[in-house]
């Protein structure tokens, strides 16, 4: 299966200069631990974490609404393409000890994201008693 069948299309973004409080408010809204940060064309130039954001604040002792979302973002992402097939997916993910890739286009647009979570529900719904 291809990554554009597996992957969320509806993802929710920041930018670099957003307060991590943004982040963290879209990761509360949408119950996600992860945000892709993209710049004003839409081209994935990070992630972001609950993790990142958490961290941010523990060891700045700031609040996440005083520090940019660049401060903690990760600068090396790791991405797929729709056409991807799963195994090669999966094969990044563990390369690149990630859970979660951006799928871009050829620009390195957002088209969606794709983690763990998807691939284990396509898994599920193969192993279903027919």
């Amino acid at each position: 299966m291809k990554a554009k069948n597996l992957m969320t299309r509806e993802v929710a973004t920041c930018r670099p200069e957003d307060a991590m409080a943004v982040a963290a408010r879209i990761m509360w809204e949408r119950d996600c631990g992860v945000v892709p940060v993209v710049d004003g064309e839409g081209r994935v130039i990070g992630v972001v974490t609950d993790r990142d954001l958490c961290m941010a604040s523990y060891t700045r002792n700031e609040p996440l609404s005083r520090m940019p979302v660049r401060d903690a973002m990760a600068k090396e992402v790791f991405t797929c393409r729709e056409e991807d097939d799963e195994s090669a997916v999966h094969a990044a993910m563990r390369e690149h000890k990630v859970r979660r890739l951006p799928v871009v286009d050829g620009e390195r647009r957002l088209q969606g994201v794709i983690s763990l979570n998807n691939l284990d529900h396509e898994l599920a719904r193969r192993l279903e008693p027919r």
